[in-house]
């Protein structure tokens, strides 16, 4: 019984270790996708790790009234990313 219980409880974290993996990654195509409609993904990849939160969601939010195609909820999905995200991140900037 007591390796069930410490079988399942690994399982669960497992799960929710890639789960997060996959939403950051999701995040980060979402983020390149619709940011780079406008301008290039070099702009944004320079103010990485530069930012809060705050400053990111309004900026993500200013974009959005300038016409990109975000729903309220990916613009905060972008923001969360972006204020995470770290200089030259993979997905957004090519990096490592």
């Amino acid at each position: 019984m007591k390796k069930l219980v410490i079988f399942a409880i690994g399982s669960y974290v497992l799960l929710m270790f890639a789960g997060m993996v996959f939403a950051q990654a999701s995040a980060g195509r979402m983020t390149a996708e619709r940011c780079s409609a406008c301008h290039s993904t070099a702009r944004i990849c320079e103010k990485l790790g530069n930012r809060t939160p705050e400053v990111w969601l309004q900026t993500v939010e200013r974009m959005k009234s300038n016409g990109a195609k975000l729903s309220d909820a990916d613009v905060t999905t972008v923001a969360e990313y972006l204020a995470t995200a770290k200089p030259g991140a993979k997905l957004l900037c090519g990096g490592k």
